[in-house]
């Protein structure tokens, strides 16, 4: 015990450093920042997770500084990185979100919204079902362990880090790519649906055209809805593929990002 932890309990604030980076990892990361989890468990497993990083990256953190300004330094910079890494991953993960909302309107569930309890505004139905599915594909792959990797890597790439670091401008420059990327991952996702609906509304005007009496605007709603769900049916391999590869890109974005800081 005593080779893994100090016996001096001032010595213990290196553990505090440690889960200072880890709030602000799980503050924004995927999955472990749900909402449906409630915040004490949420603080509890940083605080494990501090401990159990900590005989880890001790050699990496230094010693604690002495001064109160040192500390405030020391303090913005570990809750820095830890909200860099997070939020990277969840502009990468709004993706699918926006990809579903994109679908849920094309399909005509933009009048049927509902409250989402996680983001508190009103959704698209196929949102909360695309989240569900993002999170169960990110912990059937074990990608929420390769993201507590890297955040170990984290320690070395930034451990000569300072304040100012957070100013340069590659790191300005990734954050706008990712979020510039961010629409185009979401309309790459919700494209096929929004061609089969393009091509079913195109329909619908030939037959409006042909038959006048035909009521085409109740009759192209439950249409839609029943091709946009048989499309995800059978499209559900590909579309779990893809949101695959986007939970991929996240620990893809982490380090390039660890490289910029």
């Amino acid at each position: 015990m005593t080779a893994l932890y100090p016996n001096n309990w001032m010595s213990y604030l290196g553990v505090f450093t440690v889960f200072i980076r880890v709030l602000g990892f799980f503050l924004l990361v995927p999955g472990f920042s749900h909402k449906t989890i409630p915040i004490n468990v949420r603080v509890l497993l940083c605080l494990a997770l501090s401990l159990a990083f900590f005989p880890i990256v001790k050699t990496s953190i230094g010693d604690f500084p002495n001064t109160w300004g040192e500390i405030f330094l020391l303090a913005l910079k570990e809750s820095g990185v830890g909200l860099l890494m997070g939020f990277i991953c969840y502009l990468t993960y709004e993706a699918i979100h926006l990809g579903a909302q994109i679908v849920g309107y094309q399909m005509g569930f933009g009048t049927a919204g509902l409250i989402d309890p996680q983001n508190q505004s009103n959704e698209s139905l196929l949102v909360p079902l695309h989240s569900w599915l993002a999170l169960l594909v990110m912990f059937t792959t074990d990608l929420h362990h390769h993201l507590l990797k890297l955040f170990l890597m984290s320690y070395v790439a930034t451990q000569k880090l300072q304040v100012s670091g957070f100013t340069h401008q590659d790191t300005y420059r990734l954050i706008t790519q990712v979020s510039g990327n961010l629409f185009v991952l979401a309309i790459q996702m919700g494209a096929p649906i929004t061609l089969l609906v393009l091509s079913c509304n195109a329909v619908m005007g030939v037959l409006s055209r042909l038959m006048p009496q035909l009521n085409v605007m109740l009759f192209s709603f439950p249409v839609t809805i029943l091709l946009g769900f048989c499309a995800l049916y059978l499209l559900a391999p590909e579309i779990l593929e893809y949101i695959g590869n986007l939970l991929n890109l996240m620990g893809e974005n982490c380090i390039l990002l660890l490289k910029t800081l």
